[in-house]
């Protein structure tokens, strides 16, 4: 593990629309590339328990790791294959108020959900476009009321299940998913019980309530070293915290973006320092309770820690 002393990042390219200004403090940063525990082959989506530790879907090496909130090593389980808690290529993750784990199996198209241990508990899915069926799951998101909402990606929808991985309904079609949203791969739901998607390859943010009606639509293209607020460039996971702040991993613009409570830009920092050829992404982004923001940066193999103030 490399550990960072804490240092104050200095506010990269703040926006001319912000709010205010906060200080990004770089916490930690974790992981190599590898097989050995706290090592990984890109990392995907992350999620954090009730005691803040972290679980990070190893994508490549085909496994789910947990961390403490500092960032050691707990245990890990998963191998490929497609038995009960094998993986081909998992991508997101979601933990529930019991601290249930569920991981989608995107190359399985199916859902599957642990104890915090790892145990297998159940699972839900096969390749298809029938309810329950799946066409490569991606991110996930789960509601107060631990509704599981998965991103059906290839189905263009959204399937909702209950705790028990049993099917609760679904919405979506190509032409709203497909057309207007394409390809979404992360969301996060607010207080309200909005799902925020992020719409990646068109570049923007875009809100739906959780019966599928569209809100609003926020964000255009943008990519470069100069690149103005407001402005993405594939953008993936998505977080938001008590205050109702959004933190979104610009990926192609090598960041973090950070929104206020009514979606305006505050800031935005790099997680590599500069554009240069290391193509470094930040791809998945989870905030903990006690505040701290992990991010994973999938070509880089590591996992950074963050505090906002």
């Amino acid at each position: 593990m490399k550990l960072v002393a804490a240092m104050v990042i200095s506010l990269l390219l703040l926006m001319s629309a912000a709010t205010s200004q906060s200080n990004i403090v770089l916490l930690n940063e974790w992981g190599e590339y590898g097989t050995k525990p706290g090592q990984f082959k890109f990392p995907a989506m992350l999620a954090a328990d009730s005691r803040s530790n972290i679980y990070v879907v190893d994508q490549h090496n085909h496994r789910v790791q947990k961390f403490d909130s500092a960032g050691n090593f707990i245990l890990m389980w998963g191998k490929p294959g497609n038995a009960e808690g094998d993986f081909y290529y998992p991508y997101g993750i979601a933990i529930d108020s019991r601290d249930n784990i569920y991981v989608s199996d995107m190359n399985n198209n199916r859902v599957q959900k642990f104890t915090g241990e790892g145990k297998f508990i159940a699972s839900a899915g096969s390749y298809g476009s029938s309810d329950g069926q799946f066409r490569y799951p991606y991110g996930m998101a789960i509601a107060k009321n631990d509704i599981l909402y998965v991103i059906d990606a290839f189905n263009y929808r959204i399937q909702k299940f209950n705790s028990d991985l049993t099917f609760a309904g679904k919405f979506g079609s190509q032409e709203t998913f497909g057309i207007k949203l394409y390809m979404p791969h992360e969301m996060a739901i607010d207080d309200e019980g909005n799902l925020i998607l992020t719409d990646r390859q068109n570049h923007r943010i875009s809100v739906f309530t959780n019966k599928g009606e569209l809100k609003t639509r926020f964000g255009e293209y943008g990519e470069g070293n100069n690149v103005p607020a407001g402005k993405y460039s594939e953008p993936h996971g998505i977080a938001i915290n008590k205050k109702g702040e959004m933190f979104i991993c610009d990926r192609y613009n090598f960041g973090i973006q950070m929104l206020n409570a009514e979606r305006q830009p505050v800031t935005k920092w790099l997680t590599t320092g500069d554009f240069d050829s290391s193509k470094h992404f930040p791809l998945g982004i989870v905030i903990a309770k006690n505040g701290t923001l992990y991010v994973t940066d999938h070509y880089a193999h590591t996992i950074q820690q963050y505090k906002v103030y």
